[in-house]
C-alpha cells in the first residue's frame, strides 16, 4: 500500500443529505453564507466572528513568502484558527458541535498562473504566438479542426479571476455562457486583473466549437479569495472538462511525508470530480510546489517553448518534478506551449482595456525581473503573457475535442488521458524552472513528461484504440 491510497477513493467521505442539512443549519445559525457544496461538504463565506462563533476558537493572521502571480515572491496574508483545543496544523479549525461539522479548513490563497477594444491584436516586434492559429498549428489541432473535430457539444468550466466580453471572441464566434460569480456582490462582466480574460482564449485556440463556462471566483479588486469555492460550484455543473490555470505554494523539498492538513479536504474534491468523470486540468505551475497538479487523475499542464526556428525545448518558466507525496505522480502529465523567463511573454492575449495585466505588461520590468515590456499599450485590450496558466487551457481544449463529435463522447478520463500522452511530441532540450532544474531527455522526464501535446495525432489515437 503507498501513501496515496488514503485518497484513492472519496466516496467514504460522502456525507448524507441529513447531514449536510444540519450542517448547513449550524454554519448559517453562526452568520455564515454558504457559497457552495459538493457531496463532502461546502464552502461558507462570513466575518471573522462567525468562524470563532462556530469553532470556539479565533483567527489570526499569519504571513507565508510564496510565488504569486508572475512568478514574484511576496510574503501573503494565511488565516489560522487557534484557541484551547485548536489542531496545530494551520489553516484547520475545530468546532464547537460535531455531530454533523467535523472541521473548518481556512482556503489558502491562490494566485492565478499566468498570470471595447481591437478585436485585432496589434502588431509588436517581440517574439511571440498569435491566436488562434499559431497555438492550433504547434499543438497539431489544425489537422483535427480540419477534420471537423472542433469539440462540439462539450462544455469547458474555467475557475479564474473573471471573464470580460472582448471583441475577439465575438469575431469568432465563440460560444461563452453567463459568466457565474462565487463571490457575493461581484460583478460578472468584469475581470479586474485580465487573467481569465486572456487565458480562456486558449481553450477555443485548440477547440473553437467547445462552450466555455466560467466561474469568477475573485473578489472585487481580482484576488483569487474562492478558487475553492469555485471549484466546487463548476463540479457541481458537471461540465465534462473543468480547467484550473492557478493553485498554492508548499515548500520544496516538502517536510512531510504526506500533504498538509489543510490540503487534504481539497484533494478529496478534485479526486471525488475525477471519480465524477469529470477531465480536470490544472497548470503544472510557474516554479510553483502545489499539491493540485499532483492528485491520481489530474491532467497537470506543463510547459514547452517552441522558438522562431521552431525548435522544442523545456521552459524554463513551467514547473516539473516527482510527486514526493502520490507514488509513480509526474508533474507534468503533458505540456502546452508556454513562454520562458523572466517574464515569459509569448501569447498575445485579449484582456479587458486598462486591467491590471494590460498595464504590467506594457511596461518595463522592476528589478526583480529586469526585462522589456510586451509592446503593446497599456490601455489596449492586448497583452503577451503566457506561462502554465496557458498551458492547461490549451490542453482543456485538446479534451474537448477528443470528448467531441470528432473523438468518442464515452471516452475516459484515463483513455482520454493515455492518448494525450502515448502521442506527445517528445522534447529533449533545455530544462525546466530553476527550483527544479530537471533537464528535458529523450522519453519521459520530469521537465516536461511525455512532452508537448499533439491534438491531431491524439485524435487518431482515441479513435483506432478506443
Amino acid at each position: 500500500m503507498t501513501e496515496a491510497t488514503e485518497f484513492d477513493l472519496a466516496r467514504p467521505f460522502h456525507a448524507d443529505e441529513n447531514t449536510r442539512a444540519r450542517a448547513k443549519e449550524r454554519a448559517l445559525a453562526a452568520g455564515l453564507t454558504v457559497t457552495a457544496e459538493s457531496r463532502l461538504g461546502f464552502t461558507v463565506c462570513g466575518p471573522p466572528a462567525a468562524y470563532e462563533e462556530l469553532t470556539g476558537g479565533r483567527i489570526e493572521s499569519y504571513e507565508v513568502l510564496q510565488r504569486v502571480q508572475n512568478g514574484r515572491l511576496r510574503y501573503v496574508t494565511h488565516l489560522d484558527v487557534v484557541g484551547d483545543g485548536q489542531p496545530a496544523d494551520l489553516g484547520v479549525g475545530a468546532v464547537r458541535d460535531t455531530d454533523a461539522i467535523e472541521a473548518v479548513v481556512l482556503e489558502q490563497p491562490r494566485s492565478p498562473y499566468r498570470l471595447s477594444p481591437a478585436a485585432q491584436a496589434p502588431n509588436v516586434s517581440k517574439y511571440h504566438l498569435r491566436l488562434p492559429g499559431d497555438v492550433a498549428m504547434l499543438l497539431g489541432a489544425t489537422a483535427a479542426q480540419q477534420q471537423g473535430a472542433l469539440g462540439g457539444g462539450v462544455v469547458v468550466a474555467m475557475v479564474d479571476t473573471g471573464h470580460y466580453a472582448h471583441t475577439y471572441f465575438a469575431l469568432q464566434g465563440y460560444r461563452i455562457d453567463p459568466v457565474v460569480t462565487v463571490v457575493p456582490g461581484t460583478n460578472p462582466a468584469e475581470d479586474p486583473i485580465g487573467h481569465g480574460t486572456g487565458e480562456s482564449a486558449n481553450v477555443f485556440a485548440v477547440a473553437p466549437g467547445a462552450t466555455l463556462r466560467f466561474y469568477r471566483a475573485s473578489n472585487s479588486s481580482g484576488q483569487l479569495t474562492s478558487a475553492m469555492a469555485g471549484f466546487l460550484r463548476a463540479k457541481g455543473d458537471h461540465p465534462q472538462v473543468l480547467t484550473n490555470s492557478w493553485g498554492g505554494d508548499l515548500d520544496y523539498p516538502p517536510p512531510d511525508p504526506m500533504p498538509p492538513a489543510s490540503s487534504r479536504v481539497w484533494v478529496l474534491e478534485i479526486t471525488d470530480a475525477v471519480q465524477q468523470g469529470i477531465v480536470v486540468v490544472f497548470s503544472a505551475g510557474n516554479g510553483h510546489f502545489s499539491i493540485e497538479p499532483q492528485i491520481p487523475g489530474v491532467i497537470a499542464a506543463g510547459g514547452v517553448f517552441v522558438g522562431p526556428g521552431l525548435v522544442l525545448q523545456a521552459s524554463d518558466y513551467a514547473s516539473g518534478y516527482a510527486s514526493p507525496w502520490f507514488d509513480g505522480e509526474i508533474v507534468p502529465t503533458v505540456c502546452g506551449l508556454v513562454g520562458m523567463l523572466p517574464r515569459a511573454q509569448y501569447l498575445m492575449l485579449p484582456i479587458p482595456p486598462g486591467c491590471e495585466l494590460d498595464v504590467e505588461e506594457s511596461q518595463p520590468s522592476d528589478g526583480q525581473f529586469p526585462d522589456t515590456p510586451d509592446g503593446t499599450r497599456s490601455d489596449d485590450g492586448w497583452a503577451l503573457f503566457s506561462g502554465t496558466s496557458a498551458a492547461a487551457p490549451q490542453i482543456a481544449g485538446a479534451a474537448a475535442v477528443l470528448l467531441g463529435a470528432g473523438g468518442r463522447p464515452g471516452l475516459t478520463v484515463q483513455q482520454l488521458t493515455e492518448a494525450l500522452v502515448k502521442t506527445a511530441t517528445d522534447v529533449t532540450v533545455g530544462h525546466n524552472h530553476p527550483r527544479f532544474n530537471n533537464p528535458a531527455g529523450p522519453g519521459p522526464d520530469e521537465a516536461t513528461g511525455p512532452g508537448l501535446a499533439n491534438v491531431g495525432e491524439a485524435l487518431k489515437y482515441v479513435r483506432t484504440h478506443f
